[in-house]
């Protein structure tokens, strides 16, 4: 009897340690030692000790206006990305670790988060990725793990290609997607999209292997050593025979998951156990084509000095500019037109309805314009426009108005001049602006995005 008591209880301890290794509830479980076979390891950070290594990794913080995108990241997000420990770091267990990004609520609806890069530290092109992590959950939360590619200083995105190994919405924790973002064949922003649901359970509640395939001919994601899709690289897809370097980051809010609402609880954290990158055994890497930035780029290059053409002549205190357009196949397309009411030329934003975008004018560097009490411009459109958001940004704040309510004033060929204090928009940093007029979604009577061709002109500041 006792030893079958003896036994018995062995048994029972060897099933504990078991069960332990496989919980993945825990903050680190058990590492796996079986690397895959027909694939060497070349790069990994397995987050075992802090701090967060910088020679793997760099942050990029704020709202993403720090990287010519408008506030937001381009996305509408809410978050602020911050270096504080409050968001990102290493959790310690005995010998191991992990790396933990935190999405916070500071105060009522201010979010920080953390965005960790490899930016200019490390690329790769073709081979596997294997991310183990625990995602986050809640109603607008975003965790993601994903690439971007290593030209983007070169070309706009998509042109410069994202892969989206794995992307949740914390509204639907059990359902992951994996996407491919691009410049396409026409000029468009395309995109391929799959997809996968767990059978139950939700990927908030325990780790799952994400894996990235990656070839000259395919790109084949999977979770937990199942491939769930697989997508061809077409001939109008050569972003993704280029290199690409590894982003993290928890957003909050944004155009895809929407705000938090009162059923999101804060702080929300991604864990991630580990990154491995593997080359494959015997596979020569073929040369990368060559960038062609016209190629790649969505609708058109625009001549930085088409801005000109719809700043007031002689107003000299923003120095030069560039038009810069952005949004989800609404940003407008950007000429000029002889129809002016100052000087030989006015600008034009060709607005194609559909969806949202925007244009905006980008001062070279900041300009103080604190003198100041009002922006003044003048619009003629095409069709007839109900409302349109009028934005000036700072590197550090920005602030928007609606054309609905200001009354402008017609002026000659049928111009609307529009006066607007700058004291509304409330927050900004009128003394370093960076971006000195911006319009995003014009609206029809029916609140749609308006298809309107709008001239622009005569852009200035002054005083009532």
């Amino acid at each position: 009897m006792y030893k079958l008591f003896k036994y018995t209880l062995l048994a029972f301890a060897v099933l504990l340690m078991a069960s332990c290794k496989d919980d993945d509830t825990a903050i680190h479980p058990e590492k796996p030692v079986s690397d895959y076979e027909g694939f060497t390891l070349t790069w990994a950070d397995e987050f075992d000790t802090g701090p967060i290594n910088l020679d793997n990794w760099v942050y990029e913080t704020g709202d993403g206006t720090s990287y010519g995108l408008p506030a937001g990241w381009g996305n509408n997000e809410l978050q602020n990305y911050t270096l504080l420990s409050e968001n990102s770091g290493i959790e310690s267990t005995g010998d191991n670790g992990v790396l933990y990004i935190r999405a916070t609520e500071t105060s009522d609806r201010v979010y920080t988060s953390a965005k960790l890069t490899t930016n200019k530290l490390f690329s790769m092109r073709f081979g596997k990725v294997a991310v183990r992590a625990k995602m986050p959950e809640g109603k607008g939360l975003w965790p993601a793990i994903w690439m971007l590619g290593d030209n983007r200083d070169q070309v706009a995105w998509p042109g410069c290609g994202e892969i989206d190994i794995v992307e949740v919405l914390g509204q639907e924790p059990s359902k992951m997607y994996s996407t491919l973002h691009y410049t396409d064949g026409d000029n468009k922003r395309n995109s391929t999209q799959g997809s996968h649901t767990l059978a139950s359970g939700s990927f908030a509640d325990s780790y799952h292997i994400y894996t990235l395939d990656w070839t000259p001919e395919y790109l084949a994601f999977g979770v937990d050593g199942e491939e769930f899709q697989r997508m061809t690289i077409e001939a109008d897809m050569k972003e993704f025979l280029r290199s690409f370097y590894l982003v993290l980051n928890v957003a909050v809010g944004g155009d895809w998951p929407g705000s938090p609402d009162e059923s999101t609880t804060f702080p929300q954290t991604m864990y991630v156990d580990y990154i491995r990158v593997y080359t494959k055994d015997g596979f020569e890497v073929p040369d990368a084509p060559t960038l062609d930035i016209e190629e790649e780029s969505v609708g058109q290059l625009i001549d930085a000095s088409i801005a000109a053409n719809g700043i007031q002549n002689g107003f000299d205190d923003l120095g030069p500019a560039k038009v810069v357009v952005y949004g989800a196949g609404g940003e407008p397309t950007i000429a000029e037109s002889d129809e002016a009411i100052d000087g030989d030329k006015s600008l034009v934003f060709d607005f194609p309805g559909g969806n949202w975008g925007g244009g905006y004018l980008e001062l070279e560097s900041p300009k103080d314009l604190s003198v100041y009490t009002h922006v003044y411009f003048s619009l003629k459109p095409s069709t007839p426009i109900a409302d349109a958001e009028i934005k000036l940004e700072s590197p550090s704040t920005n602030a928007a108005v609606y054309l609905v309510n200001y009354t402008p004033t017609t002026v000659e060929q049928g111009f609307l001049e529009y006066g607007i204090p700058l004291t509304d928009f409330e927050g900004l940093d009128i003394s370093q602006l960076t971006i000195p007029f911006a319009m995003w979604n014009p609206k029809d009577a029916d609140d749609n995005f308006a298809v309107s061709r709008l001239l622009i002109d005569n852009i200035h500041f002054g005083t009532e």
